[in-house]
């Protein structure tokens, strides 16, 4: 009996005898994240966090202690090393390509988690240029553009923005461009006279679940130019959506309450060979939230209802005599059943702004632009307290009244800018009904 109990002490002090992270005999490692044993490839076998790098000595100044690809004391580039043919990769990558994930340059064991949408709480709406402002600007891939809301909407937490995922994926990272990085026509930059964010909390939305968990509290720094800031939060799997939360701003000097963020992403620890390759440089990212088709002409006037069928109220018709002057943009799409329907959201001068739905043949749309165009399906169902119904995400869209929902569980299509796209029929009218009411107003999401 003492043998055998020796026995297992030993086999037991083996392998406590290599601290998390280090390297064992035969290359074999032991993850600083999980504590998992024997791994053997460039990340490990339970979590995926990335394997630690081994030192090694500079040939120009005798250094031990390098990491990285240059030497820490001289600056010297680190000796190449000679990978044995049966460890080099095979020709044409050899490893199956995640198509949710996307290459970021420069980096190796690092990739970009691709988002589905962007939503947030608010913008600020821009009559002149409709998306100049609006959440996706965070997360197109393009610094020169922003996200901005208005900090009288509320900081302390109640201004955020969500990234959101489909399918749900695996989330290490989050990395910002703080701000506004642009210049105007005079060579002025953009980022000191805005606001920019400085305390956020991050949380995270999993599958299956309905609320937002698992909060970090970050400071951003007040840097422009600089390159990403980059924030490690652990290995968080299955997630579905990630919250960014604004606490607290640095005020701009001209435009205190207009708070900017240029870009925003997450991030996951993985091989550059497992992701699709970067995109072009300046190449804006689209997400199925927002599809990109505007300029769309009418064939017609714009005879509409508040949802994709006959049997949905008729907010009007408008451009009954210069429709031939007239664009709007198309944000959605759906069958009837015998038909296709268009979601497009225009201006009708001073009356508001619209998003209601059309036949497809009112518009004078190409086949190409009509298959960028998001399909708007049911998502889900919630609870909706007595509110404002508008006809469009946002208090700038015509009001369409207040209404009493008698439903304790109402379809719902889609969200956007705070604002949720609800389907239900209202009793009084005695008439079906596709409006959106404020994000405020709902609960018990499923």
């Amino acid at each position: 009996m003492k043998k055998a109990v020796m026995l297992i002490l030993a086999a037991a002090l083996a392998v406590i005898s290599v601290a998390p992270g280090a390297l064992a005999e035969g290359g074999e490692w032991t993850c600083e994240s999980c504590g998992q044993a024997g791994n053997t490839g460039n990340f490990c076998s339970n979590c995926g966090t990335a394997k630690p790098d081994e030192k090694w000595e500079c040939d120009q100044c005798g250094e031990t202690g390098n990491t990285g690809n240059f030497c820490s004391n001289c600056g010297a580039v680190r000796p190449a090393v000679d990978v044995p043919p049966a460890e080099k990769a095979p020709a044409g990558g050899g490893q199956e390509v995640n198509e949710q994930l996307e290459q970021i340059p420069g980096e190796t064991d690092r990739v970009m988690v691709c988002l589905q949408g962007v939503n947030a709480t608010s913008y600020i709406e821009n009559k002149e240029e409709p998306t100049r402002w609006i959440p996706e600007n965070a997360a197109d891939g393009r610094e020169s553009t922003c996200w901005q809301f208005s900090a009288k909407k509320g900081l302390k937490g109640k201004s955020w923005i969500s990234l959101n995922l489909w399918p749900e994926q695996t989330v290490d990272e989050i990395w910002f461009k703080n701000g506004f990085w642009a210049y105007n026509s005079k060579g002025k930059d953009q980022y000191t006279i805005n606001s920019r964010p400085k305390e956020i909390r991050v949380s995270f939305l999993y599958g299956g679940e309905d609320d937002y968990r698992d909060e970090t509290k970050l400071t951003l720094k007040d840097e422009f130019g600089n390159g990403w800031q980059q924030f490690a939060l652990g290995r968080h799997e299955n997630v579905r959506s990630v919250k960014v939360a604004v606490v607290s701003i640095y005020k701009g000097s001209k435009y205190k309450n207009d708070v900017c963020l240029s870009e925003a992403m997450l991030v996951q620890n993985a091989p550059a060979a497992s992701a699709k390759p970067a995109r072009e440089e300046q190449e804006a990212r689209v997400y199925q939230s927002r599809p990109d088709v505007t300029g769309v002409g009418l064939l017609m006037k714009l005879a509409t209802r508040t949802g994709p069928g006959t049997e949905y109220e008729e907010p009007g018709t408008f451009f009954s005599k210069n429709w031939k002057d007239q664009t709007v943009l198309v944000t959605g799409k759906a069958w009837d059943g015998s038909m296709w329907w268009a979601q497009v959201d225009f201006r009708n001068g001073s009356k508001g702004r619209y998003r209601a739905w059309t036949g497809l043949k009112r518009l004078d749309i190409t086949d190409a632009e009509w298959a960028l165009v998001r399909e708007v399906k049911k998502q889900g169902r919630l609870h909706v307290d007595a509110t404002v119904a508008y006809c469009g995400p946002g208090s700038g869209y015509a009001k369409l009244g207040d209404v009493l929902f008698f439903e304790d569980e109402i379809d719902w299509y889609s969200r956007e800018n705070g604002f949720v796209e609800i389907d239900y029929y209202d009793v009084n009218r005695e008439i079906q009904r596709r409006v959106w009411v404020p994000e405020s107003a709902t609960s018990d999401w499923h």
